[in-house]
This record gives C-alpha cells, structure tokens and sequence, in this order.
C-alpha cells in the first residue's frame, strides 16, 4: 500500500520537472545573454526582392511552336520583362500575329520579335506554304493550259490530260504493223542445185486475202496506225501556291532612247501542292509527254471529289447522239476547184490480175 503510494509520488515530482524544463525553454532559454528574451519570428514564404528594374510587358510563347505553324489563341501571351533585357524589335501587340506563321522553332517563354514571324505566301519561304500531307511541285503552263492565266495563288484546280493509244507487238514493245522478210532458196543455175537461201527486202506485215478467182494477196497498211484518243480528268484540287518562279527575275534594263521598257514576259510555270501519289502521276505525265491542262475550280469546292467518264471518238458519238455518215458514191461540193483541192493528195491504187491482159 505504502508502495503505490510511493510510486504516484515520484510521478508527481517527475511532471513537475519537465513542466519546469519546458517552461524554461519557451521564456527564458532562447534569449539572448543577459537574459533578456527576444521577439519570436513568425515562418513566411519567399518574398520577391525588391531590385528596383524597371519592367515592361512583351509577348512571349506560351508553349513550343513548331516552323510553319500559325499563331493560334493561347499560344502566345504577354509577361512582365526587365526592360534593359528587352530585345530588339519585338512584337508589340498579339494583332501582329494574324495572318502570319512561325518563320522558325520557337521554345517556350521565348520573346517573340518581328523576324520571328513571316507571311503566309510570302516570296522565299515555300515550305511554309504547304498544306500539311501534300508536296510542292512545279507544273508548266502557258495561255492555254493556265485558263488564260486566270489561276492565282490560293486557286484549287483540277489537271485534265488527252493521250493516244497505238498497238505494239507485245514482244518487241514497238508499234505495229512488223516489217517481216521472207527466205527465198537460191538455185546453180547450170545444175539446178539449191545452193542456200536469201532474204526479200523488208515489208510490213500485211493481211492476207483472197480474191476473186482465187487470186491470194497480201494487204498492207497504206499509213501508220490511227492513235485512238481518249481524254480524263486525273488529279484533283490541286492547292495553287506560286504563279510563276520564287525568285525575282532581274528586269531588263530600260531602253537608252528613253522609251518605256518592255513588259514582262507572261509567267510559264506554277507551283502546285498535290499529295506524293499525285505528285508521281504528274512526274510521269510530264516525261511521258501527255498532253495537260488546268481547270479552274470555283471558290469553296477545294474538298469536293469529282467521279468523270473518259472522253473517247465512242463516247463522244453515244452521248452526243452522232451518226457515223455512210459510204457512197459521190460527194458535194461547190465547184470542181474545191473538190480537187481537197482530194489533190489522195491516190488511188488500182490492183490489176497480172493474168487479165489490159484493155
């Protein structure tokens, strides 16, 4: 019993001591020597240092902007700067901005000056033109295959194309009809005897026919082969980029008797910006020689996709409802001057029965 009471004691005293000790601590044991306390401090976060620069307002990049791209809401933004490190030439107002794309990459919080940004279509700078997943190519034009030079930068236009087609000997690749030579034997003439053989001239590849009292013939081609046209639209909306070259051509110099210059000469090539499938059909349209021209597409229709019918002498005579003339046995003419005229270079082969004595 008088243990317990004994314990409770010396508990009693232990707290009183570290009651002490604390109380110690917080008045009296963090002041300064003489025993003087001193002003407790109370915790803040960083505060900004007051340097005294002055600052102005610039537009920086809020984000990466990547070459060739436009400057769209939020990327872009103005921030206070130190004025003695603002560079040269920035951009004032984001106004600046529009109508114009990022000439280079630009990083994060970079300031963004005037020579950071270039015009759309602007001379030199034709990648930046390049609606994304399509190439440039150049494309020849003139009068004619330009619409008259009506196209423009920004025009969408279409690329039509004639080509003709022929026969070839599937073998050779060349056009028909083959010149063909026959062997003929060769004979002594003093025995009789086949002493080897010899080749004709050679002949084009004829038909054979037979005649009348069974006469047998080889017909041959009087000319070559008639092509066989056929025209179709190939690509579509094409994005006009750059009538003429990129560069500034140097302009002649003006006449010494004070006359005006010359105009300059109408533009012969355009820029158009196709995908790479068309950009390889255009390749091969061009070496291959196949005659091309453009058609102008009306304003807001660069996305729609035409489905056409090739043209050809067929076509043509279906739709169109033309009646091939029949043969007969005269023509009608206004007079025997114009009859022979057209009819001066046309000769008639008559083919006469070496067996038939002539009349």
């Amino acid at each position: 019993m008088q243990r317990g009471r004994l314990l409770i004691i010396l508990g009693i005293i232990l707290g009183l001591a570290t009651l002490g000790a604390v109380a110690f601590l917080v008045l009296g044991g963090g002041g300064a020597p003489g025993g003087e306390a001193q002003p407790t401090s109370v915790a803040q976060g960083p505060q900004p240092e007051a340097t005294g620069i002055p600052t102005t307002q610039v537009i920086v990049a809020l984000q990466p902007i990547a070459r060739g791209s436009e400057f769209v809401a939020g990327s872009i933004g103005r921030r206070d700067w130190p004025a003695n490190n603002v560079p040269p030439d920035i951009i004032a107002d984001e106004a600046e901005t529009i109508g114009k794309v990022a000439k280079t990459e630009i990083v994060q919080g970079q300031v963004l000056v005037r020579s950071m940004l270039v015009d759309k279509g602007v001379s030199g700078e034709a990648s930046l033109n390049i609606p994304p997943g399509r190439v440039a190519v150049a494309y020849p034009m003139n009068r004619q295959t330009s619409v008259a030079y009506a196209i423009q930068p920004g025009d969408s236009v279409d690329i039509l194309i004639t080509s003709f087609f022929i026969d070839v000997d599937e073998e050779f690749q060349s056009p028909l009809p083959n010149k063909t030579r026959f062997f003929f034997p060769t004979y002594d003439q003093e025995t009789g005897v086949q002493t080897g053989v010899q080749l004709s001239e050679p002949i084009d590849e004829g038909r054979f026919e037979l005649g009348a009292g069974d006469v047998a013939s080889i017909v041959n081609a009087r000319s070559e082969q008639i092509p066989r046209r056929v025209a179709q639209l190939t690509v579509q909306a094409a994005k006009v980029l750059r009538v003429g070259p990129w560069i500034e051509e140097p302009q002649p110099a003006p006449p010494e008797d004070g006359s005006p210059p010359p105009p300059p000469p109408p533009p012969d090539i355009t820029t158009l910006a196709v995908t790479p499938q068309d950009a390889l059909v255009m390749l091969w349209l061009r070496q291959s020689g196949i005659y091309t021209e453009m058609a102008l597409r009306a304003a807001g229709e660069d996305q729609a996709d035409h489905l056409t019918e090739a043209v050809t002498l067929q076509y043509m005579l279906t739709r169109f409802n033309i009646a091939v003339p029949p043969k007969i046995e005269f023509v009608m003419t206004s007079s025997v001057t114009d009859i022979q005229s057209q009819f001066k270079d046309v000769s008639v082969v008559q083919e006469v029965n070496p067996t038939t004595p002539q009349q």
